[in-house]
């Protein structure tokens, strides 16, 4: 589910880009349009260091997970 979110997101971004530099390719750009284009950017951003936070902290418990479900098969053995 994490994963369809950060996709979202980064797809959301890179139209937010594209936006962005079609104003600024404009003959004359608007700048408080920029600026909201810019901010929602950083919006997204943001959270998709967040999601990529919360998914590396999963993935990093689950070979935690693994490597001590691995020690306590050897001890058992």
């Amino acid at each position: 589910m994490l994963i369809r979110r950060f996709n979202a997101l980064l797809f959301r971004h890179g139209m937010i880009q594209k936006q962005i530099e079609a104003e600024q390719g404009a003959p004359k750009p608007d700048p408080i349009r920029l600026f909201r284009l810019k901010r929602l950017r950083l919006v997204l951003k943001r959270s998709m260091r967040k999601i990529a936070r919360i998914m590396a902290a999963e993935v990093a418990r689950s070979r935690l997970a693994i490597v001590g479900g691995t020690d306590v098969a050897r001890a058992a053995s």
